[in-house]
């Protein structure tokens, strides 16, 4: 165990970081970048991707995917949205959806879609986008999707919005498919706007991780980022695991500080002292404590 963090003093002045040479990597395994490549798809993981595909590719309407900071929502809209293309969907994605108004969140909608037309009253672009949807899903047979991250921050007066454009149907199929991406205080909201909770065709929940999928998660991120022989000992994973709680973003910002402090130091195995260290320095005492005492961080 070293006696002061001066791999955080030496990150700040290299701009090429020093672990990738030292572990012979081809790029960042553990960036905390929204990457889709880097997406491990544990079994939660797994469950929603396959939900929010059905509900859109049937063209259901609305689905919700719930979890807390740092559980993969973003990366995991990422990967829909490339998929969705992929499929030949006419797909748009929003990253921050908290306009002023609706007339704007309208606007911002149409305008990733591409639509030429345009209008000033909010009735009139209202008619607009329900033509445009009405052309491609029905005459045009064509699969149209709005996925909104950080749907937590959307008000009441967007939510009824989205519960209005939803509402464009035939007798068989939803003209538009809604995903919404939030964390855990957004089911209270939707709960306030019972039209629109009432049209919620199937929600998923990211949950945290397991210690074996913790485990998977990091060793697959490793693998895509060209890495070989994996650094961590079986002590070092559980010290992640304990001190992450199980949240994946978390457990990665662990792990690159883990790389980086292993390379300064020019170690090639990086043991639980090494976790623990870089757990201290990140200011998480009471978790230092009881993963040196082999004690469940809670």
């Amino acid at each position: 165990m070293y006696d002061c963090p001066s791999y955080v003093i030496l990150a700040i002045t290299i701009m090429e970081l020093p672990y990738l040479d030292h572990f012979h990597l081809k790029e960042e395994p553990f960036s905390t970048s929204p990457n889709p490549r880097f997406l491990y798809t544990s079994p939660v993981h797994h469950a929603a991707l396959q939900k929010i595909r059905y509900v859109v590719a049937a063209r259901k309407g609305l689905g919700v995917c719930f979890g807390k900071p740092g559980m993969g929502k973003t990366t995991l809209a990422r990967l829909l949205h490339q998929t969705f293309l992929d499929d030949g969907f006419q797909a748009v994605f929003l990253t921050n959806p908290s306009f002023p108004t609706p007339n704007q969140l309208l606007r911002a909608i149409i305008q990733e879609f591409q639509v030429t037309r345009t209008a000033r009253s909010f009735l009139d672009l209202m008619n607009i986008f329900k033509s445009f949807l009405y052309a491609n899903a029905i005459e045009q047979n064509r699969t149209l999707v709005v996925l909104i991250d950080e749907a937590q921050t959307l008000r009441f007066p967007l939510l009824e919005l989205l519960r209005q454009v939803i509402n464009y149907e035939s007798n068989d199929q939803k003209f538009l498919q809604v995903v919404l991406f939030a964390q855990e205080e957004f089911r209270a909201a939707l709960h306030r706007a019972r039209n629109l909770e009432n049209r919620v065709v199937m929600s998923s929940t990211l949950e945290s991780l397991s210690r074996l999928d913790t485990r998977e998660m990091l060793r697959f991120r490793w693998e895509v980022a060209g890495g070989e022989a994996f650094p961590f000992t079986h002590e070092a994973v559980e010290a992640i695991y304990e001190a992450a709680q199980g949240v994946p973003r978390s457990a990665v910002i662990l792990a690159d500080n883990a790389l980086l402090a292993a390379a300064l130091h020019r170690q090639s195995t990086i043991g639980a002292e090494t976790v623990w260290q870089v757990v201290r320095d990140r200011g998480l005492d009471d978790m230092v404590k009881t993963g040196e005492t082999g004690g469940e961080a809670r």
